[in-house]
């Protein structure tokens, strides 16, 4: 195993384990990523560099830059909105600020972040490797679906290639869904991407292969759910974790903040390693106002939203699907005012 179980007081470690690259850039002015005032010797980040955002620097991500071999944030890097953007990475350090859209202004276009191993066992700052991680920074990201799941209003036949739904308001033809088995077993869930949609009546890619019940019977709501996989931020470890169960993580130490919502999560978590969640407040204390919330978690290797030593948390709203191990963890069992909410 890459961690072995230990009282993980992480904030306490500071030093970096990493392989070098060929390469380390550093911006030295506000700007544009694209642009080479921006970067320590004119040079533009190239593939394979291990990337420092210093101190009270605030760089615009304006294209899809090659991919990293580190990237720390020590300033701020927001994601600019004008075009759809892909950032990948071994790893993000955060303890500046790294922002893809506001709370009052959500990102419109695609943002997807993916985590990759080519250095394998690497362990930053005491926290792992393949992650995302918050060392006292803040995590905004804001996509624009906040419909994330809703329920069937009638009963979807097997054989099937449409549902009705009770509210597919901001769903798209393209998006990927998935109904929640409404049998003993729950192998009967089912992906699917929709092909046509008109007001809550949606048609599907290809035909359900089992029924799926949606009435209220003797005042009992027993309506399937259907929850929306797809958003417009997508934060997600490369293909390969499909085959290693090594996925990605995001992980938030003392005095950092997140704040995600309309985010889908894929390819997240580490199988058998300790710590390494989808999404993770580790012994973060009063996280008053922090949320995750309106968001996707699916096909993940270990667990899905992580509260340890972490209070005042705010989970709602969101989906998960093909997740290994308990999927909403609060981890001591003394953490309090966390709200799940619907």
């Amino acid at each position: 195993m890459r961690l072995r179980h230990c009282s993980l007081q992480l904030s306490l470690l500071a030093t970096a384990f990493f392989t070098v690259s060929a390469q380390a850039q550093e911006a030295v002015s506000d700007g544009n990523w694209s642009a080479s005032s921006t970067w320590s010797g004119g040079a533009v980040p190239k593939a394979g560099a291990i990337v420092t955002l210093g101190e009270g620097r605030d760089v615009v991500l304006d294209v899809s830059p090659p991919a990293l071999n580190g990237l720390t944030i020590d300033g701020k890097l927001s994601f600019a909105d004008n075009k759809d953007l892909e950032l990948s990475s071994e790893w993000i350090v955060v303890r500046g600020e790294l922002a893809i859209g506001t709370e009052a202004k959500p990102y419109t276009h695609k943002a997807t972040i993916t985590l990759t191993d080519n250095v394998p066992d690497e362990n930053i700052n005491g926290m792992g490797d393949r992650g995302i991680m918050l060392q006292g920074g803040t995590l905004n990201l804001h996509g624009d679906r906040t419909n994330a799941w809703t329920k069937l209003s009638k009963t979807a036949e097997a054989g099937s290639n449409s549902i009705e739904v009770l509210n597919a308001a901001q769903w798209k033809v393209g998006d990927e869904i998935v109904l929640a088995s409404t049998d003993f077993d729950p192998r009967q869930a089912e992906r699917r991407t929709i092909a046509a949609i008109s007001g809550n009546k949606i048609t599907l890619d290809k035909k359900l292969d089992y029924m799926h019940f949606g009435k209220i019977t003797f005042g009992v709501d027993e309506r399937g759910e259907v929850g929306l996989l797809s958003r417009n931020i997508k934060v997600q470890a490369s293909a390969d974790a499909a085959q290693s169960f090594f996925g990605g993580h995001i992980m938030a130490l003392a005095t950092s903040r997140m704040y995600v919502e309309g985010v889908e999560l894929n390819r997240m978590g580490q199988n058998m390693h300790l710590a390494r969640y989808p999404i993770h407040w580790h012994l973060v204390g009063d996280a008053q106002g922090q949320y995750i919330k309106n968001a996707s978690i699916h096909d993940t290797y270990n667990r899905c939203v992580t509260v340890h030593g972490t209070n005042f948390v705010h989970v709602e709203n969101n989906v998960t699907y093909n997740i290994v191990g308990h999927c909403f963890f609060l981890e001591d069992g003394i953490e309090h005012g966390n709200e799940f909410v619907h």
